[in-house]
């Protein structure tokens, strides 16, 4: 390609060679991609009278699809930009309903396989941070709100153009503790075992929940998120006077678990992951004084801890059928 070039009053033309894209073989294969945008955070605002309503979001999106040549030659002419993806969500977020938000999440997968025709699946994750009503004088106000608890609100979403969609709901950061009621003994013993045995112990956690669904079509989404976490609370406490007594963290998880599934006929499988949150009796044997730790003072501890995990899941007898729009 000849370019001028001026030297002084003389211009000369110089013929530039460009190197060509080599299309050969390489010996390597783009076996799997993706795409999207992190971190999308939004407030959605109600304004339906005057009491208003306010939805936190933080938002993933990935695409998978025909990208291939964005990685493997550099042409973007498939690429549906990542600030275009996060315009697309606040757009979104301003045409349907935000609640439930499981809806939502299906609208928007639907939204961007019908607009790009050569994206074959969505994957969504969206959190949603509680605000919680402030109180006047004993009633709620209208537009008022304080940051709330109970927990993040999770929905994935993994939406095919052909194929079941994959969706699961819950929530993460619940964080809960009991004084009493929960023990932990008859475990192996061994020569590296120095956790003394207790029938009486704090049990603290922060409570992570995920839950998938069989069917997607009259399912009161929001409704199933406020049961399921009912159920965690009521089982991790126990009755009102006296409590029930937990003698371990796998226990109390499994007896949540069945809980929602007899509960809630809806949901497929449940997984929890609990981790223990220790808080350690303060020892006043050295203390030069003759004041008593009768199970009262308590010092936290943030150093290796406990993690219990597990999924239950129906099973062939008690399975609802395939999942479906």
């Amino acid at each position: 390609m000849p370019v001028a070039c001026m030297c002084g009053s003389r211009v000369y033309k110089v013929k530039i060679t460009m190197p060509e894209t080599k299309r050969e073989s390489t010996g390597f294969e783009l076996t799997k991609q993706r795409y999207g945008k992190n971190n999308v955070k939004f407030l959605r605002v109600v304004r339906d009278g005057p009491k208003h309503e306010v939805k936190e979001l933080r938002v993933r999106i990935l695409l998978e699809g025909a990208f291939e040549i964005s990685y493997t030659q550099g042409d973007n002419s498939t690429i549906v930009a990542t600030d275009t993806q996060k315009n697309t969500l606040f757009a979104l977020a301003k045409l349907h309903p935000i609640e439930p938000l499981e809806q939502w999440c299906l609208q928007v997968a639907n939204d961007f396989l019908a607009r790009h025709k050569h994206i074959s699946a969505v994957n969504l994750k969206v959190e949603e941070h509680p605000w919680d009503r402030i109180r006047v004088s004993g009633k709620e106000h209208d537009h008022a709100f304080e940051k709330g608890s109970g927990g993040i609100r999770i929905v994935k979403l993994r939406m095919p153009r052909n194929g079941t969609p994959s969706l699961s709901a819950g929530f993460r950061d619940l964080e809960i503790l009991k004084t009493t009621q929960s023990g932990f003994e008859g475990f192996i013993r061994d020569e590296y075992t120095t956790l003394p045995e207790t029938r009486d112990r704090v049990f603290a956690t922060k409570m992570k929940c995920e839950y998938t669904f069989n069917r997607f079509s009259r399912t009161a989404f929001s409704s199933i998120q406020e049961k399921v976490k009912e159920i965690a609370l009521s089982t991790f406490a126990g009755n009102i006077e006296g409590g029930t007594y937990s003698p371990s963290v796998q226990q109390t998880l499994y007896q949540t678990a069945q809980k929602v599934l007899n509960t809630i006929p809806e949901v497929e499988t449940i997984s929890f992951s609990l981790p223990n949150v220790h808080y350690y009796l303060c020892d006043f044997k050295n203390f030069k004084t003759n004041v008593p730790n009768n199970n009262e003072v308590f010092h936290t501890y943030d150093g290796p801890s406990g993690l219990i995990e597990a999924t239950v899941s129906r099973n062939s007898a008690s399975h609802l059928g395939r999942a479906k729009m």
